[in-house]
């Protein structure tokens, strides 16, 4: 319960600060998808390609897999798509294409620590300043259709995810976490933080 009323307070504070500013930026809408989607690790910035944003995976070993995500906003801010490419060395890349919808999310639930997270126990309200994993639930958040470019099989791997999780353990990942929750909030509408 207290979840809840920490949820709907923060949500009326979110609200009420997107309200007073303008809408989001195509560049803003961006950075929310991409942290909600867990892309913009450590505040990696990404390479803009005209109205959209690639990452890139951060390669130390050079027979780490390499991962290259391109982001773009849809004619609906509050949806993206994703087209994510995965590829080991000297083989054939898979292709992933995905679709989130940040007015999907029905519900909000913070954590102190990722044990607490997986084990889904004592939960802690959104606004509490031991909140370090949020995570964010609703039908069909993200659903994506992975294939690979190999030619060996046409048939495409698809599924649909009700959760995306997001961490907040450091005063950059809690800035980005507020910003990117505020957009859901009061541009998105997420049915998770209005009144009830």
């Amino acid at each position: 319960m207290a979840t809840t009323f920490g949820a709907i307070g923060l949500a009326f504070a979110f609200s009420a600060s997107v309200a007073a500013a303008a809408p989001p930026t195509d560049a803003e809408m961006r950075e929310a998808h991409a942290v909600l989607l867990g892309l913009a690790q450590d505040g990696a910035e990404p390479e803009r390609d005209r109205g959209a944003d690639i990452y890139y995976s951060i390669m130390e070993n050079p027979d780490a897999p390499r991962l290259v995500t391109r982001l773009e906003v849809s004619g609906a801010p509050c949806r993206a798509r994703t087209i994510s490419a995965l590829q080991f060395p000297g083989k054939w890349a898979t292709l992933t294409l995905g679709l989130v919808d940040l007015g999907r999310v029905t519900a909000v639930t913070a954590y102190a620590s990722v044990d607490d997270m997986i084990a889904e126990v004592n939960p802690l309200p959104l606004d509490a300043p031991g909140a370090e994993q949020v995570v964010l639930t609703g039908e069909g958040l993200y659903c994506s259709s992975r294939m690979s470019l190999s030619g060996d099989s046409t048939a495409a791997d698809e599924t649909c995810t009700n959760r995306l999780d997001l961490p907040m353990t450091d005063a950059d990942q809690k800035a980005r976490g507020k910003r990117a929750l505020a957009i859901v909030a009061g541009y998105c509408k997420a049915p998770a933080f209005q009144k009830k």
